[in-house]
């Protein structure tokens, strides 16, 4: 019964990094890692150390209930594109074009998504990298379904594409969904080492450390 390092245990960092490692071919060090008090706790730091007033974010529609929220506690914009059935409720490449502006700090990817429980394929996540490359932008994705899947439906992290999108792109993800353990509040993210650092400070003033 004590203070914990402000970013989480390094015992717990490791196994972090073992998993990404075995299960989404995803290579960090500790020192890139963030535990938090649950995924959102994770989507509230990322946002928190990424945004300056009114840069935008963008959000696919239907959302998760706290993303917009999260974006405007954050002195962020967010950017709703709609999601239609008719593309499996998947973003669409023209659409997400015309919502990026010289504002877009941020796109959100959430897949296995909540809602609609999409899960976006390997040829989709490349487009997006593409974009995000293309335009400077930061991927936040939102990984805390990824054992929610079915059938030969496969779940691909979009931070393993290659070293280019890994750089660019934050990784949530937690022990709630998966393990069913959503009371235990840990949460994580995966990003480069200047990101993680600046998660890590905020977070040792919002709540010294996680559970």
């Amino acid at each position: 019964s004590k203070y914990t390092p402000a970013s989480g245990i390094l015992e717990l960092k490791e196994a972090v990094c073992d998993k990404l490692s075995r299960e989404n071919s995803l290579n960090y060090k500790p020192s890139q890692i963030v535990i938090s008090s649950g995924a959102k706790h994770s989507l509230y730091n990322t946002l928190m150390a990424i945004c300056n007033p009114g840069d935008e974010i963008i959000v696919p529609v239907p959302y998760w209930v706290s993303y917009p929220e999260l974006i405007k506690l954050a002195d962020g914009v967010p950017i709703l594109v709609e999601t239609r059935e008719d593309n499996n409720f998947k973003y669409k490449i023209d659409e997400l074009l015309k919502a990026i502006t010289p504002r877009t700090k941020a796109i959100i990817l959430n897949s296995p998504n909540n809602p609609t429980g999409v899960v976006y394929d390997l040829e989709e996540l490349q487009k997006i990298a593409e974009i995000a490359i293309e335009n400077d932008i930061i991927i936040i994705s939102d990984e805390i379904y990824e054992k929610l899947i079915y059938g030969d439906i496969k779940h691909i992290s979009i931070a393993s594409l290659n070293e280019e999108v890994k750089s660019r792109t934050i990784v949530i993800n937690g022990v709630s969904k998966a393990y069913a353990m959503t009371g235990w509040r840990i949460g994580y993210t995966a990003s480069t080492e200047e990101i993680a650092r600046l998660m890590s400070n905020i977070q040792s003033h919002a709540t010294s450390n996680p559970n």
